[in-house]
C-alpha cells in the first residue's frame, strides 16, 4: 500500500468522524433548542412585571377590537347585500325596458338598443333558442363563458371576477329571440364598499388609539388610590403604626378595602400595644424577686455561713420569691398558650355543685381565718373542662381571701335560671372602687391600694378566668362596693341531665 492511499484513508476517517460529531451536535441542538426556548419564555415571564392599569388597558382595548371588528364586517356584508341588491333591481328594470323595444319592432332594433345600454351603462346581450349570441353590446373582453358564474338568483348571477352582474330574462318574439341577458359593470359598487371598508378601517383604528390613550389615563385615575395604599403601606413600620390609608371618596371596593386595611392596622396596633405592655409589665414584676435573691445570695456569701438567723432569712426569702417566680412563668405560659389558640378544652359533663362543694372543702383546709360557706348550692349539669373551671373559680376565691380581712366570710352559692348555671362568689372585703372595676381583668393591672405586691399576687389571675369562663360560653359579671365587699356573678351553659346528689 502507498503512502498516498494510506493518507487519503486516515484522511476519510477523519472527514467521516468529523461529520458524525456534527451531526450529533446538530441533533442535540435540535432537541434542546425547544427546551431551551420555552425555559427562555418562563423565565422572561417571572421578570416582565405588568401592571394592573396595562392589563386592564389591554383587556378592554382587545374585548372593545373583536366588538368593532364584528360589527364592521356585519356592516361591510350588508351594505354589500344592498349594493347587489339595488344593481340586480336596476337590472331587471333595464330588461323590462330592452323587452318592451324588442316586442315592438319585427327586427331587432340594434341602434335603440345601444343607445339605452350606453345611456344606463349596462350592456346587452341577445341569446335564440339554442343559447347563440344574436346581438350583443358588449365588448369582446366582457364576453364569459356561463360556467365561471356564480348564481345568486335564478335570473341573476355573478363573475367569477365579482366584476359584472349579469339578469337574464326569457322572452318569445317574432325575431326569434329566446333570452335577454343584462350586465352592469360593479365598478361604482366596489368604490362604493372600498370608501366603506377604509372609513370602517380609519374609524377603527382611531377608536382603538383612542380606547388605549383613554383607557389608560381612566384606569390610571381608578387605580391611584391603589398607588397611594402601597406607599402609605411601605411607610408603615414597626413603630410608627399609627399610619392610616386615605379613604377614597369614591364608594367603591377601594373603599373597602381601605377600610378593610385600616381595621387590620387598628387590630395589629393595639395587640402591639398590648405586647408591649405585658412584656414590660412581665420584666417588672420578674425584675423584683430576682433582686431579691441576688440581694439574699449576696447577703449568705459575705455573712450567712456564720450568721444562722440570716441564713435561715435568706433562705425563706428565695424559697418565697422562686416559688413567686414560678407561679408567675406558668401563669405566663398559660396565657401564651392561650393566645396561641393552642390550649385545648378537654370537656365532658360534670356536676357543678359537687365541684363547689369540693373547693369549699380544699379552701377551709388551708384557710382558718374566714367563714367559707355555701348557703345555696343547686344540683346542676354542665359540659366543660372540670379542671379549668375548677381553677377560674379558685381564683375568684383566692382573690376573695386575700381582700377580706381576718372574720370575713366568703360565700359560694350556685342556682339554676333559665337554662344557665349561676356561680356567685361573694365577700365581706374591702371591695373595689368604681375607677378601677372596668380594668380588674386586665393583664398585670393592679389598683393602687387593693392590689398591691404585699398583698400576694402579679395580676394575671382573673385573665387567666376571664379566659377559661369565656372558652366554656359564659360571662362574669362585677359588683363591687368600697370597704363593703365583692359579688361575682358567673353564667355557664347547662346540661339537662339529672344527677344525684
Amino acid at each position: 500500500m502507498s503512502k498516498a492511499g494510506g493518507f487519503a484513508k486516515i484522511l476519510k476517517y477523519i472527514v467521516k468522524s468529523i461529520l458524525i460529531i456534527i451531526s450529533a451536535i446538530l441533533k442535540l441542538t435540535l432537541n434542546l433548542l425547544p427546551r431551551i426556548f420555552s425555559e427562555v419564555i418562563k423565565a422572561i415571564n417571572k421578570r416582565l412585571r405588568f401592571s394592573i392599569t396595562f392589563k386592564t388597558t389591554s383587556t378592554y382595548t382587545l374585548l372593545f377590537s373583536k366588538i368593532l371588528l364584528i360589527l364592521g364586517t356585519l356592516l361591510t356584508g350588508v351594505f354589500g347585500f344592498f349594493l347587489l341588491y339595488e344593481s340586480n333591481q336596476s337590472l331587471e328594470k333595464n330588461s323590462l325596458v330592452i323587452m318592451n323595444l324588442i316586442s315592438e319592432s319585427s327586427d331587432i332594433p340594434k341602434e335603440q338598443i345601444k343607445n339605452y345600454a350606453d345611456i344606463e351603462v349596462i350592456s346587452v346581450t341577445l341569446f335564440d333558442e339554442e343559447s347563440n349570441t344574436i346581438y350583443s353590446t358588449a365588448q369582446a373582453s366582457q364576453k364569459e363563458n356561463l360556467t365561471y358564474r356564480t348564481k345568486l338568483s335564478p335570473n341573476s348571477s355573478l363573475d367569477q371576477n365579482l366584476e359584472y352582474l349579469h339578469f337574464e330574462t326569457p322572452v318569445k318574439t317574432t325575431n326569434g329571440t329566446r333570452k335577454i341577458e343584462v350586465s352592469k359593470y360593479l365598478s361604482n359598487e366596489k368604490v362604493y364598499l372600498a370608501s366603506l371598508i377604509t372609513a370602517i378601517s380609519i374609524s377603527f383604528f382611531l377608536a382603538i388609539i383612542l380606547t388605549i390613550i383613554i383607557g389608560s389615563r381612566a384606569s390610571r385615575k381608578m387605580l391611584k388610590p391603589i398607588d397611594n395604599m402601597t406607599r402609605t403601606a411601605r411607610s408603615i413600620a414597626v413603630g410608627n403604626l399609627n399610619t392610616r390609608l386615605d379613604l377614597v371618596d369614591s364608594h367603591d371596593e377601594l373603599k373597602e378595602l381601605a377600610l378593610t386595611f385600616n381595621d387590620m392596622l387598628d387590630r395589629i396596633q393595639t395587640s402591639f400595644e398590648k405586647q408591649n405592655i405585658f412584656v414590660s409589665d412581665a420584666s417588672h414584676e420578674l425584675r423584683t424577686p430576682i433582686a431579691v435573691i441576688q440581694g439574699y445570695a449576696n447577703l449568705l456569701k459575705r455573712w450567712g455561713k456564720e450568721d444562722k438567723e440570716v441564713l435561715l432569712e435568706s433562705i425563706d426569702a428565695i424559697i418565697s420569691e422562686s416559688n413567686y417566680m414560678k407561679d408567675l412563668v406558668e401563669k405566663l405560659l398559660f396565657l401564651a398558650s392561650a393566645d396561641k389558640k393552642s390550649h385545648r378544652l378537654e370537656a365532658s359533663p360534670f356536676a357543678l355543685n359537687e365541684l363547689i362543694d369540693e373547693v369549699i372543702k380544699e379552701t377551709g383546709l388551708i384557710d382558718s381565718i374566714h367563714i367559707i360557706s355555701s348557703a345555696t348550692n343547686e344540683i346542676i349539669v354542665v359540659n366543660g373542662d372540670r379542671g379549668l373551671i375548677k381553677q377560674a373559680l379558685r381564683i375568684f376565691v383566692d382573690n376573695s381571701i386575700k381582700y377580706t380581712p381576718a372574720g370575713g366570710s366568703i360565700t359560694i352559692n350556685s342556682s339554676l335560671r333559665v337554662n344557665k348555671a349561676l356561680m356567685i362568689i361573694e365577700d365581706t372585703g374591702i371591695g373595689i372602687s368604681e375607677e378601677d372595676l372596668p380594668y380588674i381583668f386586665n393583664r398585670f393591672y393592679k389598683s393602687d391600694k387593693s392590689r398591691t405586691r404585699e398583698s400576694g399576687g402579679a395580676g394575671l389571675g382573673l385573665s387567666i378566668a376571664k379566659w377559661i369562663i369565656e372558652q366554656h360560653q359564659g360571662n362574669i359579671n362585677v359588683e363591687s362596693t368600697k370597704n363593703k365587699g365583692t359579688k361575682i356573678i358567673i353564667s355557664l351553659p347547662t346540661l339537662d341531665i339529672p344527677v344525684s346528689r
